[in-house]
């Protein structure tokens, strides 16, 4: 059965985004056959249709991610090619630098946020995409969702039970470059489903197991010591969601998900005199990089309460996230979050609201294990052996409280007008605590003891404004402009807790000369004000959505380069571009498309707009494909293109400009239909591409202080195939 022309509707045109609209025709057929609009959360807490939303939203389905994945994508993958304005994948564990709209971005699980006080950058290490049913996403800064969304939200869903009836989903996978005998990841994966008409749940286990990483050159890829990457790696993602159905009018969705992803490398960095040699065998260490979170969910849903609908969620996130030897150290990290959101909904006439109250309690704690350096001198830093542990950053607990309302008026059936605000307070609770240079020397034995920095306590409160308006030409065309506002709160853990010291006097004590007094010395909140005009069509055979945007915020985060730590937050900073998404349907079998995101990022120094540093700025993109769909094969050739991007950091100490190198890959990613089940199957890096990627190139300029550019050259795979099978019954 051929695809037809015109399937696709206008409130699908994120689903649409073809770039990842690749599904054997029968699932596609199933999928685009309906008329019925596309429903999301993201944009104002409650269930609205795309082609009523003033802004740029992208809506990717189960077909699609599956497909991908199936391909041999992961998530940072999958969504870095689904949304044009999202930088390319850092092709590890790491999200850190991969922006959206050239600002950070929120992820949410089913709701539920994923930031952290501290944000380590690890959210899409998070899901496995076996388990994803469908991802939304609003680019561009937001103010219904507070903190840490100024460069938009990310929310994946997650799947739950279809029916009532037992169903199974099994799965099995396996790439390879076929470099060495190591040289093979492999997955499996197994749900089971059903219930009763009030009782559905679905079950499901994940494991993935990945080894080691070659080069187009068949060189093993440098581990990153920095971010993490996901070599030798195991994760484990477990799932039950039920969904219960209390009344006509009420349900409540219970989900547990339990997530751990692991490092355990033969592989390490070969280093001597803190001079970086090479990559060898023999690594052994009590840390290395892993993540392990517990997230538990429970989403009331009452459509006829008091006459609103009124939605509420508790949730629980435990996490644990642990780094490899860095300079004979290594760290773990761990917070808690509690969280309550309500929201109601009613429609009076013309007039829509939807408002409510979301809060959380965020405790934050860390350490850092120290490694004996005589067993580390004489291994080339390859064996780390645990002698000390001491405090890694002040411990930090964050409370806050937010009200917030959205209104939407339809002024005829073609114009309406979209309006809210949001009022939150944050309340920071810093711990006294002794600098880390310090506890190092006294667990080395350099001292006794040491006067702690001082805690202490700041508060914030947030004013967020946005209003929006969309014209519709007709049901498939669209055109909008909007305003909104963002705010973010830099690293607390990275700001305090910083002192100057004195020597050890004749008992050992370092007494404090100097310090960032947390009362005194209150770090800047970061508001962005951020505009956009967008326009979107679904016509017979081509979709388009494109959005122009400007965003700009009173202040920006500045490092020390050294430390690593916050040194101000001060200049302003500017992002401004646009985004694109174009396909079309060439013939009933042939569908063609391109995507690309054009961006600037700039900071203002001496009142002077600057670029910002490669090591940070989002950097331009874009994207093509074509795809063959029929009866029981269809095969899609993507490529995906980073730019060139130079910044001006030329001075004495620097005499050239940060670069970063851009490079262009292919893949080629299909499906094919048996009688029983299908196969799937995947050619990454077509053209054996060697490159060193995005996120291997900032971290050469983020931590150029430290080791040589060598030892962070985290290069891209060389050309591997994936090949695996699923079975639904």
């Amino acid at each position: 059965m051929a695809v037809k022309k015109g399937m696709f509707q206008l409130t699908t045109v994120a689903a649409a985004v073809a770039a990842t609209t690749f599904v054997s025709s029968a699932a596609f057929a199933q999928e685009y056959k309906t008329t019925e609009e596309k429903m999301v959360v993201v944009s104002s807490r409650a269930p609205k249709a795309i082609s009523d939303i003033p802004g740029t939203v992208w809506y990717i389905d189960n077909a699609q991610i599956e497909q991908e994945y199936r391909g041999g994508k992961t998530l940072g993958e999958i969504l870095a090619t689904s949304i044009p304005s999202l930088d390319v994948s850092s092709g590890a564990r790491t999200n850190y630098g991969q922006n959206l709209r050239g600002r950070a971005m929120l992820v949410m699980i089913d709701g539920v946020s994923l930031q952290s006080s501290r944000p380590i950058s690890r959210h899409l290490d998070s899901i496995d995409p076996f388990n994803i049913e469908r991802i939304e996403v609003l680019s561009g800064a937001t103010s219904i969702y507070g903190a840490g969304a100024t460069g938009g939200v990310i929310n994946i869903i997650t799947k739950k039970a279809e029916s009532e009836e037992l169903q199974f989903e099994s799965y099995v996978s396996s790439t390879s470059g076929f470099n060495s005998s190591d040289d093979l990841d492999y997955k499996l994966a197994q749900s089971i489903s059903g219930g009763t008409d009030r009782v559905k749940t679905r079950a499901a286990a994940v494991y993935t197991k990945t080894q080691g990483f070659y080069d187009a050159n068949g060189d093993i890829v440098t581990p990153d010591i920095s971010q993490g990457s996901l070599q030798y790696n195991e994760t484990i993602d477990t799932q039950i969601h039920s969904t219960i159905t209390l009344a006509d009018t009420q349900s409540l969705d219970l989900l547990a998900q339990y997530y751990d992803s692991q490092q355990d490398s033969p592989y390490g960095l070969y280093i001597v005199n803190s001079q970086f040699v090479d990559v060898r065998k023999g690594f052994e260490s009590d840390r290395q990089h892993g993540t392990e979170r517990i997230l538990l969910n429970a989403a009331y849903s009452n459509s006829d309460f008091l006459s609103h609908q009124l939605i509420a969620e508790l949730s629980y996130r435990t996490e644990d996230q642990t780094y490899t030897p860095y300079y004979q150290s290594a760290s773990q990290q761990k917070t808690d979050v509690l969280s309550l959101q309500l929201a109601l909904a009613k429609q009076f006439g013309n007039l829509n609201l939807v408002y409510g109250l979301d809060g959380y309690i965020d405790s934050f704690d860390s350490n850092q294990a120290l490694f004996d350096p005589t067993v580390a001198n004489n291994s080339g830093n390859l064996v780390n052996e645990t002698y000390a542990k001491v405090g890694r950053y002040p411990g930090v607990d964050v409370s806050s409280i937010a009200a917030f309302i959205q209104a939407g008026y339809d002024i005829t059936e073609q114009w309406s007008v979209q309006g809210g605000y949001r009022f939150q307070y944050i309340d920071n609770e810093i711990d006294d605590f002794v600098a880390y240079s310090v506890q190092k020397k006294i667990a080395a034995g350099n001292g006794t003891s040491a006067d702690a920095v001082p805690g202490g306590s700041t508060d914030y409160n947030i004013g967020l404004f946005n209003f929006g308006t969309i014209y519709k030409f007709s049901p498939e065309t669209q055109v909008w402009a909007n305003f909104s506002q963002g705010f973010d709160l830099a690293d607390p853990a990275k700001y305090y807790g910083q002192g100057t010291y004195s020597a050890a006097d004749a008992n050992g004590h370092y007494a404090l000369s100097d310090s960032i007094n947390v009362n005194d010395s209150k770090m800047s909140g970061i508001k962005t004000n951020s505009y956009e005009l967008g326009f979107r069509t679904e016509l017979a055979d081509v979709s388009v959505q494109t959005a122009a945007y400007y965003s700009q915020s009173d202040k920006s985060v500045s490092y020390n380069k050294n430390t690593l730590l916050i040194e101000s937050v001060d200049d302003k900073k500017r992002v401004y571009g646009a985004e694109a998404l174009v396909s079309y349907w060439a013939t009933d079998n042939i569908q063609v498309g391109t995507s690309g995101h054009y961006v600037v990022s700039e900071l203002e120094n001496d009142g002077k707009w600057k670029d910002v540093t490669a090591g940070e700025a989002s950097i331009s993109k874009a994207d093509a494909w074509i795809g063959w769909y029929d009866a029981d094969l269809a095969v899609k050739l993507h490529s995906q293109t980073l730019f060139d991007y130079e910044d001006e950091t030329k001075n004495a100490k620097q005499p050239q400009n940060n670069k970063i190198k851009g490079y262009t890959l292919f893949d080629l990613i299909g499906t094919y239909q048996l009688p029983v089940g299908s196969l799937g199957f995947g050619i990454n890096n077509l053209f054996d591409e060697d490159y060193t990627t995005l996120w291997g190139q900032r971290a050469q300029i983020v931590y150029s202080e430290h080791y040589d550019a060598a030892a962070y050259d985290y290069r891209g795979r060389g050309r591997t195939y994936t090949l695996n099978y699923q079975v639904k019954f």
